[in-house]
This record gives C-alpha cells, sequence and structure tokens, in this order.
C-alpha cells in the first residue's frame, strides 16, 4: 500500500470500524483529521431518553457537548433504530445506528449536520456544539 493512501485510508478505516463495533450502549470513538494536532477523537453514545451530559465520559475524558433526541412527530414518543450521519463541511465524520431514541456527541467546537434516517425517512439539522436539546422528528 502506497504511504498516501496509507495515511488517507486511516482515518476512514477508524470511523468505519467505530460504526461497526457499536453495541447496545453504544458508546465509541471515530477519529477524524484536525488542524492542530492531525487527529481527533469523536466519541459518541446513545441510549434512552434519561441520559444526559452525566453519562459516563468518553475514553479522552472530554465532556459531551452535543445532543439530539429522535422523536415521532405525531405522538411526541422516542423513536429508536435511527440511522444517524454526523457531518462537517459536506464530508460524513461517522455514521451509526442509534439504539437509543437520545445520542450524545463529544466533538470539537464546531457547527455540525447532525442526520437521521427512520423507516426510509432523512430528517437533518444543523447544530452548534454546546447544544444538547436538538431534536430530529418524524
Amino acid at each position: 500500500m502506497s504511504s498516501s493512501l496509507r495515511q488517507h485510508a486511516g482515518p476512514f478505516i477508524a470511523v468505519v470500524m467505530s460504526a461497526l463495533c457499536a453495541g447496545a450502549y453504544a458508546q465509541t470513538s471515530a477519529t477524524a483529521s484536525a488542524p492542530d494536532t492531525g487527529r481527533y477523537v469523536i466519541s459518541y453514545v446513545c441510549d434512552d431518553t434519561q441520559i444526559d451530559s452525566s453519562a459516563p465520559l468518553p475514553p479522552d475524558g472530554r465532556p459531551y457537548n452535543l445532543g439530539v433526541t429522535f422523536v415521532s412527530a405525531q405522538t411526541g414518543q422516542p423513536l429508536s433504530n435511527v440511522q444517524v450521519r454526523l457531518r462537517r463541511h459536506g464530508r460524513v465524520l461517522v455514521e451509526f445506528n442509534a439504539t437509543g431514541p437520545r445520542c450524545l456527541f463529544s466533538l470539537p467546537e464546531a457547527s455540525y449536520r447532525v442526520e437521521g434516517t427512520y423507516e426510509g425517512s432523512m430528517q437533518f439539522a444543523i447544530v452548534e456544539t454546546g447544544s444538547l436539546t436538538a431534536q430530529l422528528r418524524w
């Protein structure tokens, strides 16, 4: 494998492997580029609607600074099994199936596009870090 391909494949493979390893209490990390260190860790956890910023901290110890809840527009009931994509500048940083209706992320300060697909229908929101109350409704 060429050194250029190895350099660019590493972060992509880390994101894919993180998404594949998400468990019932899905807490994982993904690696992506950052200007200061060349890498940063994206951590997330998904669980029931009661999960909040007091959830167990990610391995790097940074707090969760972005939260999104998935709900039915008709009933207001929480929705699980939502396919989630987190994007920045159009690039998919992490993609996974949310096992619970609420997900928390630990991310570098910025705005992100959080996309959710439920029963074939996609919704999205542009969310700034610091917001733990974003909702996607179907």
